[in-house]
């Protein structure tokens, strides 16, 4: 899971991470499967970023949960009750999108709490957003495991949208994807185990606006624009570089 540090007058010590499991069964080697991992930001009501695995595992199944949660890792007061202003052209933008999990009840459920909400611009959601949502349960996936980090950014708060439960609601003005998988897809092999050129990574970054168009980044340059660092456990990852044709 990514690390944090200070951006923007933000550091982690005002957020809170916590870890999602997908079921409550132990796996043979004693582990519990991962769902996602998220960085709250309880005084902005979202998640800074949510970090995930994709592979055909979360995506098998067909388990529904169209209903909306409250997280029980936070307070009712930390986080946002309902659906923003209807005619402020926000709408609820999932972090991990529910398409990527269907394994399990709890797996869907859990990407419909209300701190994996944000409010995205719902031309943005609805499209282009959704179409790299698209591709990480298809064309990037892979038999070995594609790691995610879905999240948001703030340049200011300037701009806020009310949530039906009173609260206002500041609103990021980007968002930001890095991705990282093995080059070949099925090496079989972790990650940190890998060399640099045994893996791809990259990243999208796009401002939050119905006309913007997610922009291919290197992962260095999606660090610099948030002051996050991400994938901290994989010392090979080639993060200063990215290939158009592998996205």
């Amino acid at each position: 899971m990514p690390a944090a540090s200070e951006s923007n007058s933000y550091t982690e010590e005002y957020s809170k991470c916590v870890k999602l499991i997908t079921d409550g069964g132990k796996q043979s080697n004693g582990y519990y499967r991962r769902n996602y991992s998220i960085c709250y930001d309880a005084t902005n009501y979202v998640a800074r970023w949510v970090a995930y695995p994709m592979h055909s595992y979360y995506t098998s199944g067909d388990e529904k949960s169209e209903t909306f949660y409250t997280d029980p890792s936070f307070t009712t007061a930390q986080q946002i009750g309902g659906t923003y202003n209807s005619s402020s052209g926000y709408n609820r933008g999932h972090q991990i999108a529910k398409a990527q999990r269907t394994v399990t009840y709890i797996a869907r459920q859990q990407t419909n709490y209300f701190t994996n909400m944000t409010p995205q611009n719902s031309t943005l959601n609805g499209g282009k957003w959704a179409q790299l949502e698209a591709k990480e349960r298809g064309e990037w996936m892979c038999s070995d495991t594609l790691y995610m980090v879905s999240g948001c950014h703030f340049d200011n708060y300037n701009t806020k949208v009310a949530n039906n439960d009173g609260k206002s609601c500041p609103v990021p003005t980007h968002y930001f994807k890095v991705m990282l998988r093995t080059k070949s897809g099925n090496s079989g092999k972790r990650v940190a185990d890998c060399n640099a050129n045994e893996l791809i990574c990259a990243g999208y970054w796009v401002e939050n606006k119905a006309s913007a168009t997610p922009e291919l980044k290197s992962v260095n340059e999606i660090e610099s624009l948030t002051g996050f660092t991400f994938f901290v456990n994989v010392p090979n990852a080639p993060k200063s570089t990215c290939n158009a044709s592998d996205w």
